[in-house]
């Protein structure tokens, strides 16, 4: 029997399309990485509540993503030995678990412990998903669906906005973390019952090719490009509320249109990049790179000029780090077509420990000059440091893709 006809074999009668298949791993890529964005938005809440700094705060945030980038690369091991529906699946379910905890405990401490807990779990979602969509989505598609799936990020990240920080301050941080328990848990569910085992030891990916020399240069950029972008999402809302001494609905309503922006933009860019081919992707990161500088830049002046700058900054800023990151995936399986799961893992080792500096030390900043401006310029100066390190990744060269199953249409 053919590989493709032992994939096929192990897939259940009535198996989900294409289309479905890419809604799931966008839902689990969402509600994955929310215990690391919604400190954010319910700052000021956990701020009075446990009378913290917006150091601590922002710590929240860095020991989640600095959880996952320490996790990745067992990640993908794990992945190639469970498969993606396991491994998916059981992040859920973490995600829930350490929500509930965190909830039920109402102490800073134990937050911090489900933090780490479900940062490092959601290592596991981005190998699963990747892998998931490297197996059923052929090359000429790639980067509309791994855009589609990180949209699943910025999605999360402006129902929180809109939602969350209104619904903390009517009421409490609690009731944030309890709809996170119950929601991820669902869709763990969804997860277990829809995905088919994709193992890569019974089908075509199997994880046991080498990584590309020079591979190590996407990790790097990884690390600037998120070490510079990330306070797009975490720091946003306290800038508006602290910073232009906005209410916390306005805050939220302009992080949330930006984000809305950001996923548009994000979508547009996979169906145009796949025009052009797989050789041009990384060359465009570079550039969405300094065009996210820029933005940073506009969101600085806020201080002197009011919200307006801010918003469009914030809007421009999100679109290119969004656009940017959904390319990003498209390219590291360009590269490494045969280690699907372990390229993910060492790239996602520098993006999520650019995650774990930058919440942390943005925070820091602001409470050591008294001011948000710095922070906001350093986290610029960050993004333009990754377009050189971009432009080395663009190096490695584009490898043929391996044989895939017929998917449906998307």
């Amino acid at each position: 029997m053919s590989h493709e006809g032992a994939v096929r074999s192990h897939r259940p009668l009535g198996a989900p399309g294409v289309t479905s298949i890419v809604a799931i791993c966008t839902v689990a890529v969402g509600l994955g990485a929310t215990l690391g964005f919604v400190p954010g938005y319910v700052a000021t809440q956990l701020q009075a509540d446990f009378d913290i700094s917006r150091a601590r705060v922002g710590l929240l945030i860095s020991v989640f993503f600095g959880a996952t980038g320490l996790g990745s690369i067992l990640g993908g091991r794990l992945t190639d030995r469970l498969g993606a529906r396991r491994v998916v699946a059981a992040d859920l379910t973490l995600v829930a678990a350490c929500s509930a905890t965190g909830a039920w405990a109402d102490s800073y401490a134990v937050l911090l412990v489900m933090s780490v807990i479900s940062g490092a779990g959601y290592a596991w979602a981005n190998a699963g998903t990747n892998l998931v969509i490297a197996r059923h989505i052929p090359a000429r598609r790639r980067t509309v669906a791994m855009s589609v799936k990180t949209a699943g990020v910025p999605g999360m990240a402006g129902l929180a906005a809109a939602l969350a920080t209104p619904a903390a301050s009517r009421w409490s941080w609690h009731a944030v973390w309890w709809s996170i328990a119950l929601v991820s848990l669902l869709a763990a569910v969804v997860a277990w019952t829809m995905l088919d085992d994709d193992r890569p030891a019974a089908g075509v990916l199997a994880s046991n090719s080498p990584l590309p020399r020079g591979f190590w240069w996407f990790p790097v950029a990884a690390f600037l490009l998120v070490g510079g972008s990330q306070p797009f999402f975490s720091w946003l809302v306290p800038y508006l509320e602290e910073g232009l001494e906005l209410s916390a609905g306005s805050a939220g309503a302009i992080a949330s249109v930006a984000t809305g922006v950001g996923l548009i933009h994000l979508v547009v860019n996979g169906v145009v990049d796949d025009r052009r081919g797989p050789r041009h992707r990384v060359v465009r990161i570079a550039v969405f790179a300094g065009v996210a500088a820029a933005g940073g830049c506009a969101v600085a002046s806020g201080l002197k000029l009011g919200p307006a700058p801010v918003a469009v900054g914030a809007a421009v800023g999100l679109a290119a780090q969004l656009a940017a990151i959904g390319t990003m995936h498209a390219a590291l399986v360009d590269r490494a077509p045969r280690a699907v799961a372990r390229a993910t893992g060492v790239t996602m080792t520098g993006y999520y420990l650019g995650a774990l500096v930058s919440p942390f030390g943005f925070g820091a900043l602001v409470d050591a000059t008294g001011s948000y401006g710095w922070a906001w310029l350093a986290m610029s100066a960050a993004l333009v440091a990754s377009v050189p390190a971009w432009l080395m990744c663009s190096r490695v060269p584009v490898v043929a893709p391996v044989r895939q199953r017929s998917p449906r249409d998307l």
